[in-house]
């Protein structure tokens, strides 16, 4: 390339192709000439592509954005890639978005993949019946079934890839399905260091809003964007030459310049002349005899449409309305003929150049071809055919949500039965493709006539089909409207209830109050199980807002409710509210109880029928709030293996189980699980578990000293401690932030932080964070003069321990903060035993160090010095380099030598430099199972096998699979 790319949207890079070069086109007497497949004027950008390919097999994923006006010649040059690809014998998959197939859902993936029941791959079959609804998934937490069907397109194309590199084509996709975006999305995340080039061709504007959002996060994720440009004059002659087998003639090459370089519509020209005797051969060139054409494409395809039969005329347009490659049978269905009339029929489509035959399909020569003529129907002839091909098909057995893009396309106001179908469609893309469900319900709602019988009920479905899709802002404003107005009386209480769900997605805490106790004012007039789910999100809404003991009495009431009802679905909605309000007040003990009850109860229920959340997970939260960490993991690792609402709760298990990691030590092992927490929180716009992530990850890159990544990671939540209200996790980023700015010399700014957040938490009646904030709290206040505010915390964790007194680091906490403030080495060395009872590192080396600076002071050094050297072990197993440094320089000072740094430090690179995770991922992989499948295996994410697989990668210098493989067998011979 003779010149620098030429930035655009996103990115994109739109090739300089007016400088000339060897690798663009040749100026002067030099000629342009068509690659071997006939591909003119992209040499550039082919070879940028092939670029591409050939790093396919030597290093991570890639990912090349084709954009481009139609007929500019995106498919062409995607095809020359795909035949090399295919020379090469890699694996080509390929599919494209269709018009009237956005309301399908996966149905751009699934035709790249053949997912197909009928498919003869088992895996592809498999994802094929449970797109159809046939994988039991049936009863699935509403939104589960796409994240499934996502998770096992990744796993499929995983294991494609690790049979042989992998080509994966998505054309078209401004017309693709939201599941279909989302699928490649998370293809091109999870499988970065797979072989797999994922190629997306897309038109570049107008574009809807998701396929805008693929674009930025594609080239976020390191993509690349390449804008295809018109065709050079050169180039339109070197292609008019090549059709024509002789240069154009001057006339000719003037007619071809009014083709503005587009390829399609320079072709188009060149074939309707000759069709038409409008060209003159000479020994040397060929010219026009005629001096004008047709303004565009469209006005071409219309003057070619002049010159065919009726019957072949219709069927055209029918064939333009079921969409741009459409069933042979379908078509002829729906003109109520046979196929093979049909086929006869349309015979001349194809001699004028129209049409191709692909399979049984009839396929427009370009969609060009295809808009052209289906513009040419009237709007109103439209609208009728998309009727009457919807009501057609469906009579055929076709899916509805197959055809329920010509329902949507096809009806007016009024039009009843069409709604009846839409809301029919809409129940059934309910799991798959929540977006879809809204646009259908939505539309349903639009053809109702003003005042009809159903108007309320499918109101209620489109605040249903909002909270689905994650629209909450609008399910409240929508249930809202309904409720403010006169409404029959079936929608009441559902909607009532959704709304709660939505203003609780809000934090909208004291309007969910409100609705809850205005709906049960007139208990008799809502069912038990409205009244559960109702009193435990008012409870939750409480508890979270700052009031956990009223939080407490509604779960309370709300479990009185559940028991009488005997349904154990209930009573598990009931206790796992009164088991966060009794968390949130310190009462960890009593908590766990319920929590377990609520598991069990769960555990013996049918099914998870709507559960509030993965019980399992809120068992291992209980859990480990008493140091019971071993069996909290066990509990996340249930939930992980609940096939039921595991993909929903994803991220805050993935989180919780991180946060076991860090809290253990193996910081090793927690950074890739908080990192992959993270991920899945994005994903599912859970801003609080993000910053969660973000404030685990900043302790320990303070506690290595690594500063500046700190920094980095904690300006990515500090707003959220600036605003007025905190966030209900705020004491872990409080005690993150406040760790970092005690490190960075700041003891007065951490103290602020730290004070702000406690006489929040104490306000609000919350204890739950105490262990994180009372003891660096209480050594800042003592060491700037703030003896009334070490003693306040001291007075508070000490009541706290009264409420949890079999909690071991709960009773530490109280003896620790008494003794720092009343300087009783005693009372620190009874807190440092408690603590070594308990696994937690911070706690556990945090109270020895407490206790080895009040033996120092009291002259008991070599006291000092063991407690020293039991928290020193730990920081050094964690990798905490600048804490172990500040317990070194304790040792120094009570004149015990340190010794030798801790042998914890592993090599930089090669297979010892491997942690213990690190070494089994290394191991299953070359054993050649998925990073779904090692995911499955070790109970964590397919996103924390990948984060484990980049740092293997980096020590071991290997750019793949294969290399990773050689290493993993040298090392275990």
């Amino acid at each position: 390339m003779s010149g620098p790319p030429t930035p655009g949207a996103r990115g994109c890079v739109a090739l300089d192709r007016d400088l000339g070069g060897e690798d663009t086109r040749w100026v002067a007497e030099s000629v342009v000439v068509p690659s071997a497949d006939g591909l003119i004027g992209r040499t550039a950008e082919l070879e940028l592509a092939l670029g591409e390919l050939d790093r396919l097999g030597e290093g991570p994923a890639s990912v090349l954005v084709v954009e481009g006006e139609a007929g500019i010649g995106k498919t062409r040059l995607v095809q020359s890639l795909v035949g090399e690809a295919r020379s090469r014998d890699l694996r080509v998959l390929s599919g494209g978005g269709h018009p009237f197939e956005r309301t399908r859902p996966f149905g751009l993936a699934a035709s790249a993949l053949g997912l197909s029941a009928r498919s003869t791959d088992p895996r592809a079959a498999a994802i094929g019946r449970l797109l159809a609804g046939r994988g039991g998934e049936a009863s699935a937490t509403p939104g589960d079934i796409q994240w499934r069907v996502v998770e096992e397109i990744v796993d499929l194309v995983e294991t494609l890839c690790a049979e042989r590199p992998v080509l994966l084509v998505t054309e078209d996709v401004h017309w693709a399905d939201t599941a279909s975006l989302l699928a490649v999305l998370s293809l091109t995340r999870q499988l970065s260091l797979a072989p797999l080039l994922t190629v997306v061709t897309t038109r570049s504007s107008p574009l809807p809003g998701s396929v805008v959002r693929l674009l930025d996060d594609l080239a976020a994720g390191g993509g690349r964007s390449l804008c295809l440009a018109p065709l050079t004059a050169d180039e339109v002659t070197a292609l008019a030459t090549h059709e024509l087998g002789a240069r154009p003639g001057p006339r000719l090459t003037a007619l071809l310049a009014k083709a503005g370089g587009n390829p399609l519509w320079a072709t188009a020209m060149l074939r309707s002349l000759a069709a038409d005797g409008g060209l003159s051969r000479s020994a040397t060139e060929v010219d026009a005899t005629v001096s004008e054409l047709p303004a565009s494409l469209g006005d071409l395809v219309d003057r070619r449409l002049r010159d065919l039969p009726g019957p072949t005329l219709e069927l055209l347009r029918i064939a333009a309305v079921l969409g741009d490659a459409v069933s042979l049978r379908d078509v002829a269905a729906v003109a109520r003929r046979s196929p093979a009339e049909a086929a006869r029929q349309l015979g001349e489509a194809y001699d004028a150049q129209l049409l191709d035959r692909v399979d049984e399909r009839v396929v427009f020569r370009h969609q060009l071809v295809h808009d052209a003529i289906y513009q040419q129907v009237p709007a109103p002839a439209r609208r009728v055919l998309h009727r009457e091909a919807a009501v057609t098909l469906m009579a055929a057995g076709a899916d509805p949500l197959a055809v329920a893009d010509h329902l949507v396309r096809g009806s007016e106001r009024g039009d009843e039965e069409a709604a009846t179908w839409l809301r029919h469609a809409a129940r059934g893309a309910a799991g798959q493709a929540p977006p879809v469900t809204l646009e259908l319900v939505r539309r349903a709602e639009a053809l109702l006539p003003g005042g009809h019988r159903d108007a309320d009920a499918v109101s209620a479905e489109v605040v249903q089909a909002l909270l689905r899709a994650g629209d909450v802002a609008e399910a409240s404003a929508r249930a809202e409207a309904v409720l403010g107005r006169p409404h029959v009386a079936e929608v009441d209480i559902p909607l009532r209830v959704a709304l709660v769900s939505a203003l609780a997605l809000q934090n909208r805490a004291d309007e969910l109050v409100a609705v809850v106790e205005d709906s049960l004012a007139s208990p008799e007039r809502v069912g038990p199980a409205e009244q559960v789910v109702m009193l435990a999100q008012q409870s939750w809404a409480l508890t979270y807002s700052g009031a956990p003991a009223e939080g407490e009495a509604v779960a309370a009431r709300a479990l009185a409710v559940a028991e009488a009802t005997e349904d154990p679905v209930l009573s598990v909605w009931a206790l796992t509210a009164l088991q966060v309000a009794e968390g949130r007040q310190g009462r960890f003990d009593a908590a766990l109880s319920h929590a377990r009850r609520a598991a069990a109860l769960a555990e013996g229920s049918a099914g998870p029928r709507a559960l509030p959340l993965q019980p399992q997970l809120m068992l291992g939260m209980a859990l480990f709030d008493c140091d019971l960490v071993g069996e909290a993991r066990t509990a996340f690792r249930a939930a992980l293996d609940d096939e039921f609402g595991s993909a929903w709760w994803l991220s805050a298990t993935l989180m919780a189980d991180a946060q076991a990691s860090y809290a253990l030590g193996d910081w090793d092992d927690a950074v890739p699980g908080l990192m992959a927490g993270e991920q899945a929180a994005r994903e599912k716009a859970n801003p609080l578990l993000e910053w969660q992530s973000l404030a685990y990850r900043t302790v320990i890159a303070t506690g290595r000293g690594e500063l500046g990544v700190a920094r980095e990671l904690a300006d990515r939540f500090a707003g959220t401690l600036q605003g007025e209200e905190l966030p209900y996790n705020a004491g872990i980023l409080t005690f993150a932030a406040a760790a970092l700015e005690a490190a960075e010399g700041n003891p007065h700014g951490a103290f602020d932080l730290l004070l702000r957040c406690w006489r929040v938490d104490a306000a609000r009646e919350s204890r739950f964070y105490h262990r994180c904030l009372a003891p660096d709290l209480v050594r800042l206040a003592l060491a700037l003069g703030r003896r009334e505010v070490a003693g306040e915390v001291a007075d508070a964790v000490e009541a706290g321990a009264d409420l949890a007194p079999e909690v071991p680091t709960v009773r530490s906490l109280a003896l620790r903060c008494r003794g720092l403030v009343d300087a009783d080495a005693a009372s620190l060395v009874t807190a440092a035993a408690l603590a070594r009872r308990s696994p937690l590192l911070v706690e556990h080396a945090g109270a020895c160090e407490d206790a080895a600076s009040a033996l120092a002071k009291d002259g008991r050094r070599e006291e000092a010095a063991t407690l020293l050297g039991e928290a020193l072990a730990r920081y050094e197993a964690a990798g905490a380099d600048a804490w172990a440094g500040r317990v070194r320089a304790g040792l120094r000072s009570v004149g015990a030598p340190p010794g030798v740094k801790g042998s914890r430090h592993r090599p930089a690179t090669g297979w010892e430099s491997l942690t213990a995770t690190e070494r089994t991922v290394s191991v299953l992989v070359a054993e050649g199972l998925t990073n779904g499948a090692v995911a499955r295996r070790m109970y964590v994410s397919p996103h924390t096998v990948n984060t484990h697989l980049r740092h293997v990668y980096a020590k071991l210098g290997v750019s793949n699979r294969v290399g990773l493989a050689a290493v993993v067998h040298r090392s275990i011979e």
